[in-house]
């Protein structure tokens, strides 16, 4: 059984609505993974790759500064991913941490 959550940002303006709604699909067969990143992603994409003989099959997503109760914080999300090991990009060609996403939970990941 899988659920979505959503996690929103009230009072947003319009200039940050791509950035207030987030999804999490996560269950059976799914998981998410949230990356805090550094200063130097802001505006950026941040792209992962599974290791398990996929790593040429990138996906990515934004980076984006999202409140919270403690203050902003820049967060990358990847909603919706098969449980395994992920490679993240630090650029186009330098690699970053491994990051192990297991079914039905969130794994947050910081990266400088």
């Amino acid at each position: 059984m899988s659920f979505t959550t959503e996690l929103s940002a009230p009072g947003f303006g319009a200039r940050h609505a791509a950035a207030a709604s987030v999804a999490l699909d996560v269950g059976a067969g799914r998981g998410a993974l949230v990356i805090y990143p550094s200063e130097r992603f802001r505006d950026r994409e941040i792209e992962i790759s599974r290791v398990d003989g996929w790593e040429e099959q990138r996906v990515h997503t934004g980076v984006h500064e999202r409140p919270t109760p403690a203050g902003a914080v820049l967060s990358a999300v990847f909603g919706s991913l098969e449980p395994g090991e992920y490679r993240v990009w630090v650029d186009e060609r330098t690699e970053g941490p491994l990051a192990t996403v297991s079914e039905a939970s969130v794994t947050e990941l910081a990266l400088t």
